[in-house]
């Protein structure tokens, strides 16, 4: 988020001593991401490491931590994950909130800087790797599970009624409504869309497999010796190996991922038969979660700054432009019955 959160530094700073044992020299905070539950800080210990600590309000999905974790521990590459507290535990907890801390790489977001051809064939590799892993029966409880519903998707009545009986005065809220109300058809549409093909592959019993559920490159870390780092876990889940391909064909912006790279990519994941229906689902759903995402924090979050609900409603319009998600998810049906 764009606006630190309501946590003292001190808090941060005498709980990472006492739980990991850290003697903090600067901590700094990182407007980073879009998730209105989630804070990102650089953290310069007084040894001269570096790590990365992300705040959350809360934590209801500990297989964010388990898996990455899982995952490194048995030796997948190009995975970060968490590091244990003085107790073993992967998290500690300040005044409500959340910590979790991790290595820090000095690097690059693959979105900003882009990945060489190796690169995506490396990527492919991995995403190959973390598909093919065997789940312990612990792990695999804790892991959620594909419902083909869009996240946020339940937002969408609340918003459009807020929209309908909203008399502000407020800038944001005049703005976002104007957008709205512009596009409100569409968005029905991309919804009504997202609901019929979800539905459709409830029924179709497609294989589950461990995905990161969210792999766009701006979760792709490059660093200086140009390798590859999958950070956050947020949203990993059990659901067809399409839900992270959807990221890598034909991706979320045309922008982030052209042809050749996905030629090259799917040479590192190896031979593949890909769902065009899953595929333009999880774009119909990812549509829907950002329109409803943005929507949430330019009208139904107060405590937010102007700054960052303003940001919002730009982050709702751009999503309509040429190349973007509603886009490639409306092209998407060119492909399938």
């Amino acid at each position: 988020m764009l606006d630190p959160p309501d946590l003292p530094g001190k808090s941060i700073v005498s709980t990472l001593q006492e739980e990991y044992g850290i003697r903090v020299g600067d901590l700094t905070f990182l407007p980073l991401g879009s998730d209105s539950a989630s804070w990102a800080f650089r953290v310069d210990a007084t040894d001269g490491t570096a790590y990365f600590l992300k705040v959350r309000n809360g934590l209801d999905h500990t297989a964010s931590l388990v898996v990455p974790r899982h995952l490194l521990d048995g030796g997948v590459p190009s995975v970060v994950g968490p590091l244990r507290t003085a107790t073993n535990s992967l998290s500690a907890k300040a005044d409500g909130f959340t910590l979790i801390v991790f290595p820090f790489i000095a690097g690059s977001m693959g979105a900003n800087v882009g990945l060489s051809a190796g690169g995506w064939r490396t990527l492919g590799v991995t995403l190959k790797q973390i598909h093919n892993t065997r789940l312990i029966p612990d792990l695999e409880r804790e892991l959620r599970v594909e419902a083909f519903v869009p996240s946020r998707r339940v937002l969408i009545p609340d918003l459009e009624a807020a929209i309908a009986s909203r008399a502000s005065s407020d800038p944001v809220d005049a703005e976002l409504t104007r957008s709205w109300q512009a596009r409100r058809k569409e968005i029905r549409l991309l919804v009504d869309r997202a609901d019929t093909l979800g539905r459709r592959l409830a029924s179709a019993s497609l294989p589950l497999v461990l995905c990161h559920a969210d792999l766009h490159t701006w979760n792709v870390l490059v660093d200086g010796a140009e390798r590859l780092w999958i950070v956050d876990w947020d949203e990993t889940l059990l659901a067809p190996k399409e839900r992270d391909l959807m990221f890598v064909v034909g991706g979320i912006a045309r922008e982030l991922v052209r042809p050749e790279d996905t030629a090259e990519f799917l040479r590192g994941y190896g031979k593949v038969t890909i769902d065009l229906v899953a595929i333009a689902y999880y774009r119909y759903a990812w549509a829907v979660q950002d329109i409803a995402a943005f929507g949430e924090q330019a009208l139904l979050s107060p405590a937010m700054s102007l700054e960052s609900r303003l940001a919002a409603v730009q982050g709702f319009k751009n999503l309509f432009e040429r190349g973007q998600i509603v886009d490639l998810a409306r092209a998407s049906d060119d492909f399938i019955d």
